[in-house]
């Protein structure tokens, strides 16, 4: 996530398209809010190069457009599910184990940054190491006695005759 000064910065470069007029602190800390939680310096200046070298129309950039860039710029980096799913049976990890879900979204997060994707999958290894695996149920114990007949294993093993009082 960037800081509030680095967001200002990327405010300040698209207003350096448009006669560098004063940023407010309303205006620098409600653009630090829009930005996407996933943005970095790098790909948000990159995102506002990118908009000003094809706008023909010489509209503002919001935040909106610099999220979209961002997107643009981070989609192409992040594993597909195929590899990712490849690249966890190499790690061990499991689809369905509890450790997946952390395993992918540190992968995920790693190389939506620009990391490579062996330091990511580092970084995805030791937060799936994090999870503790629920424990397994117990067996329930079994049954072997029957509320009828006090003691009788089994429904039917004695006489009727001998629980009920028969007749001689």
């Amino acid at each position: 996530m960037l800081t509030l000064a680095e967001s200002t910065l990327v405010l300040a470069k698209i207003r350096a398209h448009h006669g560098n007029a004063p940023i407010t602190d309303l205006e620098a800390r409600t653009f630090h809010e829009e930005l996407r939680a996933e943005a970095n310096l790098a790909d948000a200046m990159e995102s506002v190069r990118r908009f000003y070298a094809n706008n023909e129309t010489g509209r503002w950039m919001l935040s909106g457009d610099v999220n979209a860039g961002i997107r643009r710029i981070q989609g192409p980096r992040i594993p597909d599910a195929v590899r990712i799913h490849e690249l966890m049976e190499q790690d061990g990890i499991g689809i369905s184990s509890p450790r997946s879900i952390p395993y992918r979204r540190t992968l995920i997060a790693q190389t939506r940054q620009g990391a490579p994707i062996q330091e990511a999958r580092v970084k995805a290894m030791k937060a799936a190491q994090l999870v503790i695996e629920p424990p397994k149920p117990e067996p329930k114990p079994r049954l072997t006695g029957h509320f009828i007949g006090g003691g009788v294993e089994r429904l039917g093993a004695e006489d009727l005759s001998s629980m009920i009082g028969g007749t001689k």
